[in-house]
């Protein structure tokens, strides 16, 4: 009896045992299965198979030719691995300058960095070694073929790939495209897998001329060096598309520099009191209300006005002129007399309609588009100033594109910086015969006027002068600070072009727009005209 007892016991602590056991094995199984699976499915995939990023190549900003104004060109970097010989230094220096020597290089127990930029060329004179010691990685770099000349308005990316400046950066997204990603199976034939597909990024094509913009900037550059000048801009616009063929601004700087000093695009994000450029405007609303005629006469003497205990001066005594001859003698006396029959609603309203005060239809960082003096206790010197171009303030974009409704028959375009398919927005701002008086006008400062120095051979032009005081920090203007303007035409035949310039502070010797932008608008317009009649 005792002994059966002793048998039973030993029996059930065996079933016990193979019990837990089983309960053991199966939990494992089950932690295996649904608690670690995915660990250790990815831990045999990492065994077998690896992967890797598949870069896409940012797309190009190009000009209207299809010129490219950035590109992305693919560079090599050369990397020592640990296994690296002096034999695989010899086979190497045979096609690379290596500034370094072969012991400095196996000192580093890790990847090394040997020579950086390889061009296509020295990439496959290395690659046909088949050294094992070395590892090529590549790298995309942006180039910029204009460089300084463009700058301003492409900006520039980084080595990473992310646009910073211009835009570069604006059109990011575009530009940038979506990597990809493949898997490369750990086995004999090491033969990669597309997973993920790379979506390249887009080219974008400007209405910029790279000709046209070269023409732009080496002439302003020349200008603003010549008369000691702080900054300058131009523009060119095509009336007839609606596209803008150029703008620039210098100072600039070169994006292909890593060491670069960014410098501001003053075509689009300045603004500034464009002086007597905005007597046409309010002239041509005057007429436009049906309140004043082209050779309507208005006494300007004694040559001043005493307005709001203020005085306005004319540098002489014009006595009478008609309306026609206040914009080519650009007579201060006379645009007060003229602004103050418009009024400052029809000032204001005028202004508006030619795009002054809202923002340009270009997207672009911190784009500037200006103000308009409009409280409502405003006095006659105030009205008056409105009149010749002060207690307001507009961008060159905006001077330009306001100037270019005289060329297209009174109508004001939004003008495009994409070459699209999308149409130009136009709307008529005022009528065909105030657009008709007005380019008269503008045709007697270049005759006869104060805007002589813009006459270009074989090409009739017209266009009007401006230079305006700097304000003072202080209060008020200062006397030795200045911004010199032109705004014209080009040519009359088939009023094609409108070009507007401006030079930011002047040597004293030379400042008003007749003696410095006059001449300048001379010089881009004939170079411009005559690569287009080609």
């Amino acid at each position: 009896m005792k002994s059966n007892f002793g048998y039973s016991w030993r029996a059930y602590l065996i079933y016990i045992f193979l019990a837990i056991s089983l309960l053991i094995l199966v939990f494992r199984i089950i932690s295996l299965k649904y608690v670690e699976g995915d660990f250790l499915t990815s831990k045999g995939k990492s065994m077998l198979e690896t992967s890797r990023s598949i870069p896409a190549i940012r797309g190009s900003i190009l000009d209207r030719n299809n010129f490219p104004l950035a590109v992305s060109i693919n560079q090599y970097d050369l990397y020592a691995l640990k296994q690296f010989s002096e034999e695989d230094f010899k086979k190497l220096s045979n096609f690379l300058f290596l500034n370094k020597d072969f012991s400095s290089i196996k000192k580093l127990n890790e990847k090394t960095l040997i020579f950086s930029n390889l061009n296509f060329s020295q990439y496959e004179n290395v690659k046909s070694l088949k050294l094992s010691g070395i590892e090529i990685e590549a790298f995309q770099k942006r180039y910029y073929p204009l460089g300084e000349q463009v700058s301003t308005l492409v900006g520039f990316a980084g080595r990473d790939g992310f646009g910073l400046e211009g835009l570069e950066n604006i059109l990011d997204a575009e530009l940038s495209g979506v990597s990809g990603r493949e898997i490369i199976y750990r086995n004999a034939s090491r033969r990669p897998q597309v997973t993920e597909e790379v979506i390249q990024g887009l080219d974008i094509t400007l209405t910029i001329d790279s000709r046209i913009q070269f023409f732009a900037y080496k002439h302003l550059s020349s200008f603003v060096e010549a008369n000691n000048a702080t900054g300058g801009s131009a523009i060119v616009l095509d009336n007839i598309s609606g596209e803008i063929l150029a703008i620039a601004s210098y100072p600039s700087y070169n994006p292909n520099n890593p060491n670069r000093k960014i410098k501001r695009n003053r075509a689009l994000v300045d603004a500034f009191e464009p002086g007597s450029i905005i007597k046409p405007l309010a002239l041509a609303k005057g007429i436009d209300m049906g309140i004043l005629s082209i050779n309507e006469v208005i006494d300007t003497g004694p040559g001043f006005i005493n307005l709001s205990g203020r005085i306005v001066s004319d540098i002489k005594n014009y006595n009478t002129l008609t309306v026609s001859e206040i914009i080519a003698k650009s007579s201060q006396v006379g645009a007060s007399k003229i602004a103050l029959q418009v009024g400052i609603d029809g000032l204001i309203s005028g202004y508006k309609g030619f795009g002054l005060s809202k923002p340009p239809n270009i997207f672009f960082p911190s784009i500037a588009y200006g103000v308009i003096n409009s409280r409502e206790d405003i006095s006659d010197h105030e009205i008056a100033t409105i009149g010749f171009g002060y207690s307001m303030t507009a961008s060159p974009l905006q001077l330009a594109q306001a100037y270019s409704v005289f060329a297209n028959e009174g109508y004001l375009k939004d003008f495009k910086i994409f070459l699209d398919d999308v149409e130009v927005y136009k709307q008529r701002v005022i009528g065909e015969e105030a657009v008709a008086d007005v380019l008269e006008s503008l045709k007697l400062v270049v005759s006869d006027g104060t805007g002589g120095l813009a006459r270009i051979s074989n090409y009739d032009v017209a266009g009007k002068t401006g230079t305006s005081h700097k304000a003072s920090p202080k209060g008020g203007y200062d006397k030795s600070k200045y911004i010199s303007s032109f705004a014209g035409i080009a040519p009359l035949t088939s009023k094609r072009l409108t070009i507007f310039v401006s030079i930011d502070e002047p040597g004293l010797n030379n400042y008003s727009g007749g003696a410095l932008a006059a001449p300048l608008f001379a010089a881009i317009a004939s170079d411009a005209l005559s690569y287009l009649d080609e």
